[in-house]
């Protein structure tokens, strides 16, 4: 298994334990809550990184409100990919990657869901093919879309898609190659980009900006801690929340970090009540933070259903409510409705919803798979487009659903 196979198979955990890569360590010191001490078999386990018992939860519901579609077929099967809802309504769906025999394939075509006529069709392709990328709407109504494995790796590259005429366009690019990055939209137009996979497959300490008036990428603070299969939320404040991920040696983490776009910098605050990465994270209507699932450096065996939630006002995690279902890998399949409630589609075929009023977690539709790294998307309706994914045989799907 060459350096880019075993960097990809990684990420979307294709074996349940994969040795890691012998490139050099990132010089951060962890923090105390992030050590880690030999259990009696000898595998390095975080000290933190149990499940805290549960309190006592109000019995499961099945509820009658919202429905699935029956499925939609995109034009490709994918995974990994993104979804973007569009200034006009529509979304752009782009990238991921298929099966060829045994083998996890990037693709660089692209497809738009229009949500009037209920119907995926072709756009143009990106110049490069990409798993793991991300895709970013700027205020002028294009998609910035950057790095992401390729053909030959974790690249640097970027490309913007201009809805009105359908192509992809490179862009310039960025300071250094990650995949597996967040990218989150700043209050002033401005985009960040935050750790992913570096070219040597360690975690990326380095941050950096996007001018979409310049159409400059430009270096910024380091992280406190390189992270990968994190989350980016920005609060209302307009600063940015960073949680768990892992750092090197497959070392899951749960700390999180603040980025404060006034000074640049980035500083700790407080620590997830267990290790976690490959989760899902939402921003509130109260401004608060809710934290599901993901899965402790066990991945396949170590899935939770575990929940948080993070209160900016005192920089705290405080367990709530568990889901019903264990679930990770879905850290773009949870959105919040117009409703306030939450609804989560990824990860496992049972979807449930978030009471956030009762603070519990609801049974809601059934998928036909488990649909790992599938996305859903709100559209403007108040609909949302449930797209992608792969089953437990690492068979991504061309299946779409609308719930309602």
């Amino acid at each position: 298994m060459n350096a880019l196979t075993r960097s990809l198979a990684t990420f979307l955990s294709l074996s349940v334990l994969i040795a890691c890569t012998s490139a050099p360590k990132p010089t951060e010191t962890p923090k105390p809550s992030e050590t880690a001490a030999l259990t009696q078999a000898g595998v390095m386990q975080p000290t933190n990184q149990a499940q805290s018992p549960a309190t006592a939860l109000p019995q499961p519901t099945i509820i009658d409100s919202g429905h699935l579609s029956p499925a939609l077929g995109m034009n490709t099967e994918r995974a990994a990919h993104t979804a973007t809802l569009l200034a006009d309504g529509k979304v752009l769906i782009a990238g991921g990657f298929r099966k060829e025999v045994t083998s996890e394939v990037a693709i660089a075509n692209a497809e738009i869901y229009d949500p009037e006529t209920n119907t995926f069709t072709p756009t143009g392709d990106m110049n490069e093919a990409r798993i793991g990328h991300t895709a970013t709407l700027l205020s002028n109504g294009q998609v910035l879309i950057v790095g992401g494995w390729g053909v030959s790796g974790q690249t640097s590259t970027a490309e913007l898609y201009d809805p009105q005429t359908g192509n992809f366009l490179y862009a310039a690019s960025m300071v250094a190659p990650r995949a597996g990055m967040t990218t989150t939209l700043l209050k002033n137009g401005r985009v960040l980009i935050v750790g992913g996979e570096s070219a040597r497959n360690t975690p990326q300490l380095i941050t950096e900006i996007y001018d979409p008036t310049t159409n400059t990428f430009t270096q910024s603070s380091s992280l406190n801690r390189g992270r990968l299969a994190h989350t980016a939320t920005l609060l209302n404040d307009g600063n940015v929340l960073l949680v768990g991920g892992h750092s090197s040696n497959n070392t899951v983490l749960a700390s999180a970090e603040i980025y404060n776009p006034t000074t640049g910098k980035f500083t700790y605050t407080g620590d997830l009540n267990m290790v976690r990465h490959k989760h899902a994270a939402v921003l509130l209507q109260d401004g608060t933070v809710l934290v599901i699932g993901g899965s402790n450096q066990n991945d396949w065996r170590g899935k939770y259903t575990s929940a948080e939630i993070y209160h900016v006002n005192t920089g705290t995690f405080t367990r709530i409510a568990d889901l019903n279902r264990e679930r990770f890998k879905l850290a773009d399949a949870a959105v919040l409705l117009n409703n306030g409630n939450v609804l989560v589609g990824g990860g496992n075929r049972q979807m449930e919803i978030f009471d956030v009023q009762n603070q519990h977690f609801i049974l809601s539709e059934k998928l036909d798979n488990d649909y790992y790294f599938s996305i859903l998307t709100l559209l403007k309706d108040g609909r949302v487009l449930i797209t992608g994914g792969y089953d437990s045989g690492i068979q991504p799907s061309d299946k779409a659903w609308v719930y309602n």
